[in-house]
């Protein structure tokens, strides 16, 4: 994979504060990978008791899919919007995915699309790099780019990436992106 040397340049929020944001990022829905759509679809009873009511049937949780390099699997599947938030939007502002995870004792983040957990971060043809097209998230606006995106989020990072990748972008983002960010 390919590193944008302004993933080492960028800044992010020191964490994720869904009470200030409102979950904006999950405004219009998510490309996933169709295997984590299959997932997802396969557990469909785990999530009902958190998702919103005009969410609540599973068939209308995906829409279009279309080959993506950047999936795993190479194909990519759009996650639906009711309302103005993706079908998996939990009231109380997250993800219902992952509500239903920890409720259930589970890894938070086992059913969660690869692309949510990684926000600001994203894949774009082979390329890691920053999702700055959301300028209006509240992590988003200039004044609450207080710290390092990967230190932001290297539990994610940690999560999402194999260990040589991980240990690239955490290392390279301490020395201040002074490596070479190249495959």
């Amino acid at each position: 994979m390919r590193i944008d040397p302004l993933v080492f340049r960028a800044k992010f929020p020191s964490r994720c504060r869904l009470e200030k944001c409102k979950s904006r990022c999950c405004r219009g829905g998510v490309w996933a990978d169709i295997e984590e759509s299959e997932v997802i679809l396969r557990n469909a009873e785990l999530f009902l008791p958190y998702v919103r009511q005009e969410a609540s049937d599973p068939a209308s949780w995906f829409g279009e899919t279309v080959e993506d390099p950047d999936c795993p699997s190479g194909m990519a599947v759009e996650t639906n919007v009711a309302g103005d938030y993706c079908v998996f939007f939990h009231p109380d502002h997250g993800c219902s995915l992952q509500k239903a995870a920890v409720e259930l004792g589970r890894h938070e983040w086992e059913f969660k699309p690869r692309f949510c957990i990684m926000f600001p971060l994203v894949v774009s043809d082979g390329m890691l790099t920053v999702d700055e097209d959301m300028d209006e998230v509240w992590c988003m606006e200039r004044e609450n780019r207080t710290h390092p995106i990967v230190s932001a989020v290297e539990k994610e990072v940690n999560h999402l990436f194999p260990e040589d990748v991980a240990r690239r972008l955490l290392g390279e983002e301490r020395m201040g992106g002074r490596k070479a960010a190249g495959a």
